[in-house]
């Protein structure tokens, strides 16, 4: 049954010409509005953000990792790379472009810290390569 609602504004003239049919009612048994109830972790996190430390970190890091990049030789093998890579866009260019000094200096030192977990890795497998030896 579809229940039609007129207009709720109606002055003496317009109730004396009123007839039985005209008039709606509501529906004898209403459904009941579903209750909103939210749920516990939904609501911290409306009510709790992170701040920018604690975001930072799950913004940087990547939503999966092939596993084959996390062997040591293969993550030694990309550090060089990486390193190779950045001593390279410190150097002038062959057509004659230099990067800006700020650039130079920036790209120098992420190489520079790059080779220094490059010597560190190499130090770190014969030293367990010297334990495992006994």
């Amino acid at each position: 049954m579809v229940s039609r609602i007129g207009n709720l504004e109606h002055g003496l003239a317009g109730i004396a010409r009123w007839r039985v049919d005209d008039e709606t009612h509501l529906p004898k048994s209403p459904r009941l509005a579903p209750a909103y109830a939210p749920s516990g972790q939904r609501l911290n996190e409306i009510l709790r953000r992170p701040s920018l430390d604690e975001r930072l970190p799950d913004l940087l890091a990547p939503e999966w990792v092939t596993p084959d990049l996390m062997e040591p030789s293969v993550m030694s093998a990309t550090r060089r790379d990486v390193a190779q890579t950045l001593r390279f866009a410190s150097m002038p260019m062959a057509d004659g472009t230099d990067p800006e000094p700020e650039e130079r200096e920036a790209f120098m030192a992420a190489a520079e810290l790059l080779e220094t977990g490059i010597v560190l890795d190499e130090e770190i497998r014969t030293a367990l390569a010297a334990l495992l030896r006994g």
